[in-house]
């Protein structure tokens, strides 16, 4: 039978094995969030169709008028409008991920905090227009939610319970 010490001594050898294996996946499990926020920074430079679309929607965003003209019924099939959706769209996948905690939130507003707060300020007269004209408020939320975690530097809330963690 054995004593008490080694019945310890094998609990607390359990124990500290379970400790670092939690250790090692979370560890394993930032280091790979980190790696697709820098995947996804990387992606996104050298992307040629959302490089032309970013143009478009700087150049329309200084147009008198800016962007909201841009969402009315007519143009929703425009090239231009196509543009902005793909800018917009972007930002909006880029939320998602953050929240899900695939995408690194410390890393992104540290690389484009400033870029987020910019594009939104310019896109923001086109999304109320838009919400306004199909009559939806959850159109480009996310988006909109990135600028405020941004502007608060406050990561956004994680949608599980060990996401604090992970």
């Amino acid at each position: 039978m054995l004593a008490m010490a080694e019945v310890a001594a094998i609990l607390l050898s359990g124990f500290c094995a379970a400790v670092i294996a939690i250790w090692g996946i979370i560890s394993q499990r930032s280091i790979a969030r980190r790696r697709a926020t820098l995947d996804h920074i990387v992606r996104s430079q050298g992307d040629g169709d959302l490089i032309g679309a970013r143009q478009t929607f700087i150049s329309l965003a200084k147009e008198p008028g800016g962007l909201a003209i841009w969402a009315e019924a007519d143009r929703e099939k425009s090239r231009e409008t196509q543009s902005i959706a793909l800018v917009l769209n972007e930002f909006e996948l880029l939320a998602i991920g953050m929240q899900r905690g695939i995408i690194d939130f410390e890393l992104y507003r540290r690389f484009n905090r400033s870029g987020v707060i910019h594009y939104w300020n310019h896109a923001a007269p086109f999304v109320h227009a838009l919400r306004a004209r199909v009559d939806n408020q959850m159109i480009y939320h996310e988006f909109e939610e990135l600028k405020r975690w941004m502007e608060d530097s406050a990561p956004p809330k994680r949608n599980h319970w060990i996401g604090r963690w992970f």
